[in-house]
This record gives structure tokens, C-alpha cells and sequence, in this order.
């Protein structure tokens, strides 16, 4: 036999009154990291969000304090800077 707990929650109301139709959601129409690894985000109303620093965020969940990239010569550049060459084993 199966028991069945009441319903305890509270019935809702929803009013319906004229007015303006509903806008359209926001969504996210870019993202894009600056020059020192900040995310920025810009929204379909034009809206641009507090810059985020990513990068460093991303350098700390792997225990680091920058991110470093590799071009297509094999050197490895921080914060702009050559710091380095990296060969393929």
C-alpha cells in the first residue's frame, strides 16, 4: 500500500492585467578576453558585465599564477613577453 504525505505548500495567484507584452530574454550576443585575461561579456541589450579575470582564475585552479602560451614558432610567451621555446618531443 502506498502513503501519500498531504500537500502542505500554499496555492499560487497569478494576476492577469493588461500591459506591455514581455520583452525578449537576454542572452549573451559576445565574449572576449582583453589584453591581460580578463573575460568580458556583453548581453543582447548592450549591457557589458564587470570584466572577469579568467585567466588568473584558470592559472589557480592548476596551482599557478599565469597563463602561458605557445605560437605557431614554438615560443612561449607570458603576459606578451617571450619567456622561453618549447620543442615537440
Amino acid at each position: 500500500m502506498t502513503t501519500l504525505m498531504p500537500l502542505t505548500n500554499q496555492p499560487q495567484v497569478v494576476e492577469i492585467a493588461p500591459g506591455n507584452a514581455a520583452t525578449r530574454p537576454l542572452s549573451i550576443t559576445s565574449v572576449a578576453f582583453d589584453g591581460v585575461g580578463n573575460l568580458t561579456v556583453t548581453l543582447s541589450d548592450g549591457t557589458v558585465l564587470e570584466p572577469v579575470p579568467c585567466a588568473q582564475q584558470i592559472a589557480a585552479a592548476f596551482g599557478g599564477v599565469a597563463l602561458v602560451v605557445v605560437d605557431a614558432n614554438g615560443n612561449l610567451l607570458a603576459n606578451g613577453r617571450q619567456v622561453g621555446t618549447v620543442s615537440a618531443p
